[in-house]
């Protein structure tokens, strides 16, 4: 009466998704897994046969042509050539063997290509040879401005840098990656040319990444495959062909070796294995392990040093530590006994070599501050959206030749944006306030290495503080990055250095904007609030407030110095003054003048209350101030404070047309 439907189709099955790590290449197929997994179990793989296969009488060398010009770029090049196939459907089981695996059944003979790469992770590609002009192959580097149709239905326009597999008059396919449509297998397809070879990484990564093309062939060449697995491949995936698609396998194959690729030798201590891992497992079981890998062990157990071939296909094993990785990861990590380590009492400080990187990270903490780690990347446009001038400096910045993203273009010459961009992602998320910092490398662009240099950028928006009994919420303000760059002046011993007010450009807005240099003029902090115009292209829709320091110009600054000063043995006197200030004349002025004209006996001003509005002059605003008075010797008199305070404004009126209000 027939058979159930799932088993005429063949669908009970096992599928496994598998998630390689970039350095493991070796595990991109299924004959990776499977020696892993009888490395695991102990148990002998089973490679896959192709058998003797029956040739015709034709060389190969009647039916086409190889060179390779780019032997630089390509280790190995070989090939077959199969004449009268019978192009069609792929049988059952391969059709669904790839259907199962995520693949569409395309034909025959391009099915026992892609079927082979997943096998044994050989990428390999099929050229119709009545297509191939001159029956020649030729690989080379690409001719600037030509251009080749593929496969994906595609024309890309190639660069001297890219590889190329060509015949007599053009290109036919991209080294690696894809083939192109003039030479593919269809249906009136009679006579093939199978190409397997060995393309170097570098140059299959850097075309790939910049056409902007990812197929499963460039996947393992920019990992790496097999050089020994190269012939096997081919001789595999020419058997399947005639297996599946009848056809005559022309004598021998043309192969063509740019250098010799000798296998890498390690010296290899088991003691030292113990050693490192903690743990006591015998040389022999060690030996064991390796050999179940696939390496070649010479020596014995009792030998201090063994000399270990690796095998072809395992590309990432080149060094002592990376076999005692084997031997732990096959021994089991959950093996390996926790014992906490002796760690003597005598620490001592290690010093980041960063000028003032502990201060700094301290302070942004004790603001309540959390760090960002961003990426070393920003995108192109970075400048526009910060909106700054032609002329500003980080307009010149350093470009990537090969960006993984588009939005990866450029190496950061600051890391304002990045911090920008947190705060958007936060604000998103319907948090009510973020307060970030980041210290980390920025880069300018320079003959050879771009150069390098420390930076400190913190951010904040939001809610300052949430609403209470006491009263309501807070936003966050000016004087909110003011204070915090005021305490971490303060804290670094550099509290002596000028401020500036008003002067910031872009991304900053100029009259809520600040900036403090050392004394050789060198700007070492600045912020302020971040313009409307930057927080819109930027998305983020509540005032936020910036601050970024130079690390190496800050350490550049000459400390204050700090000295004992008695403790006063005489009372205090202060006295509250109310003044009538210009617009154009920042309280940080009538400070210093204030200061300077009361000496010795003023200890201190504070400024403690702003004013605008009715009863005061256009272009004028009100200030308060504190001053307190006191002498070391004796107490001071109100009438020595009242003449002090006169000085003071008189001062004031004549040099800044302040008046005492």
């Amino acid at each position: 009466m027939g058979e159930p439907l799932l088993d005429y189709m063949e669908l009970p099955d096992s599928l496994f998704e598998l998630e390689i790590t970039p350095n493991r290449a070796d595990l991109l197929s299924h004959l990776g897994v499977a020696r892993e997994v009888g490395a695991l179990f102990n148990q002998p793989v089973q490679l896959p046969k192709s058998g003797k296969l029956k040739e015709s009488a034709q060389p190969i060398s009647k039916k086409a042509k190889v060179s390779v010009e780019a032997k630089d770029l390509c280790l190995l090049y070989t090939c077959r050539v199969i004449e009268n196939v019978q192009v069609g459907p792929s049988p059952k089981w391969l059709a669904q063997t790839l259907q199962k695996l995520g693949h569409r059944s395309i034909n025959n003979i391009v099915d026992v290509t892609n079927f082979v790469l997943l096998e044994m992770g050989q990428p390999l590609h099929a050229f119709d040879l009545g297509q191939i002009h001159g029956s020649q192959i030729h690989v080379r580097k690409a001719v600037p401005g030509e251009k080749i149709p593929l496969l994906d239905d595609t024309e890309r326009e190639l660069k001297d840098d890219m590889l190329v597999i060509a015949d007599a008059d053009r290109p036919i396919a991209l080294a690696g990656i894809m083939g192109g449509s003039h030479t593919q297998v269809t249906d009136q397809t009679q006579n093939i040319l199978l190409e397997s070879a060995l393309f170097l990484p570098g140059t299959v990564r850097k075309t790939a990444r910049h056409l902007g093309i990812s197929t499963d062939s460039s996947y393992r060449f920019e990992r790496g495959v097999d050089p020994q697995g190269v012939e096997k491949a081919l001789h595999r995936a020419a058997a399947l062909i005639i297996e599946t698609a009848g056809g005559n396998l022309a004598k021998g194959s043309l192969s063509i070796s740019s250098q010799s690729l000798k296998p890498v030798k390690i010296q290899f201590r088991p003691s030292r294995a113990n050693a490192i891992l903690g743990i006591n497992l015998p040389a022999k079981e060690q030996i064991q392990i390796l050999k179940g890998l696939g390496f070649k062990v010479t020596g014995t157990p009792a030998s201090k040093s063994l000399k270990v071939e690796a095998p072809s296909y395992r590309l990432d094993l080149t060094r002592e530590i990376d076999l005692i990785e084997e031997i732990a990861r096959l021994h089991g990590y959950d093996r390996i006994p926790v014992i906490a380590p002796n760690i003597p009492s005598n620490l001592t400080q290690v010093e980041s070599g960063i000028p003032f990187e502990k201060e700094v990270r301290f302070m942004f903490h004790q603001a309540g501050y959390y760090e960002a780690v961003n990426s070393t990347f920003l995108p192109s446009n970075f400048a526009q959206k910060l909106k700054l001038g032609e002329n500003h400096p980080l307009r010149r910045f350093q470009e990537v030749a090969n960006p993984i993203a588009d939005d990866q273009s450029v190496l950061r010459p600051s890391l304002l944006p990045s911090l920008l961009s947190n705060i958007q992602l936060n604000m998103a998320h319907q948090q009510d306030s973020a307060a970030l910092y980041e210290l980390n490398k920025v880069f300018a662009p320079a003959e050879g290495q771009p150069l390098e240099r420390f930076q400190a950028v913190a951010v904040i928006a939001g809610t300052a503080a949430p609403p209470n009994w006491h009263g309501g919420e807070r936003k966050t303000d000016f004087f909110d990055i003011k204070g915090l760059a005021e305490n971490l002046l303060g804290y670094c011993g550099l509290a002596v250095l000028p401020w500036e007010f008003g002067k910031g450009e872009a991304p900053y807005s100029a009259p809520h904007s600040f900036q403090v240099k050392n004394q050789k003029g060198e700007i070492v902090l600045w912020g302020g609030a971040i313009h409307p115009k930057v927080l819109k292209d930027y998305e983020i829709s509540v005032p936020c407030f910036g601050l970024e320091l130079e690390l190496e110009a800050l350490g550049r600054a000459d400390l204050g110095r700090v000295s004992f000063s008695q403790l006063p043995k005489f009372p205090s006197a202060w006295r509250d003054i109310a003044l009538v200030v210009p617009d154009g004349v920042s309280s940080a002025e009538v400070m210093e003048a204030v200061l300077t004209q009361g000496k010795p006996e003023l200890k201190q001003v504070r400024l403690f209350d702003l004013y605008r509005g009715p009863n005061l002059p256009t272009g004028f605003r009100s200030l308060a101030y504190r001053l307190l008075f006191q002498n070391q010797d004796r107490t001071l008199n109100d009438q020595e404070v009242t003449d002090k305070v006169a000085k003071i404004v008189d001062h004031l009126k004549s040099r800044y047309s302040i008046a005492l209000r």
